[in-house]
């Protein structure tokens, strides 16, 4: 009879582990999180509290975004050892926050966010400085745009290829590759990377 408990106790351990294990994986996915690349550990990539202004998504007025949808996010993050963003949201994807902002409220959450529109002139530098303020600092930062994809994977592909000085081609892949492994969705391609980095803005 105790060799049935302990059986029991035994398959009840490995249940629970399972269900702890696919609800990590469960809660990364709903926020497209995940590291950059293994050569800058200190970077993730994650979607934008909300994916403001997805065709076809919940939030794509003015205000519409919830406080509580951008504090529910940071808490997330802040379980991950995150204390800084590098957004990469346009204006008008900003305006989708309610007051206070998306900036506000991630600062009395005690994470400090970099705010950094690709389309803009001088944007790569801009993004190369928050990173290298992070690193400075030994603190990980998640880079992100709307729905983490896009813009984010070009951003963490140029990052990629300064700070470990390898090509377009060899950056865009690793984080192709990387984003597999971690079971979450980039999209980047060298020629974006080039222009990013040979132009200093995506526009």
């Amino acid at each position: 009879q105790e060799a049935e408990i302990r059986k029991m106790v035994n398959r009840a351990l490995v249940s629970l582990l399972s269900f702890m294990s696919f609800a990590r994986t469960a809660v990364s996915m709903a926020y497209n999180f995940g590291k950059a690349s293994s050569r800058i550990p200190l970077v993730f990539g994650v979607e934008a509290p909300g994916v403001p202004m997805k065709p076809g998504g919940k939030y794509n007025e003015k205000e519409s975004v919830p406080t509580e949808v951008v504090e529910q996010w940071a808490d997330y993050l802040k379980e991950q050892g995150v204390s800084r963003t590098l957004c990469l949201l346009k204006q008008e994807e900003l305006d989708c926050y309610a007051n206070p902002g998306y900036a506000s409220i991630l600062e009395s959450k005690g994470i400090k966010p970099s705010l950094v529109d690709v389309f803009q002139p001088e944007a790569g530098d801009k993004c190369w400085a928050a990173y290298q303020e992070a690193a400075e600092s030994g603190e990980k930062i998640a880079v992100h745009c709307s729905g983490g994809e896009g813009r984010t994977g070009v951003v963490l592909g140029t990052l990629l290829a300064k700070d470990a000085g390898i090509s377009s081609e060899d950056a865009a892949s690793e984080i192709l590759s990387t984003a597999e492994e971690e079971k979450v969705v980039r999209k980047v391609g060298a020629a974006k990377l080039d222009k990013l980095l040979n132009e200093n803005t995506l526009a």
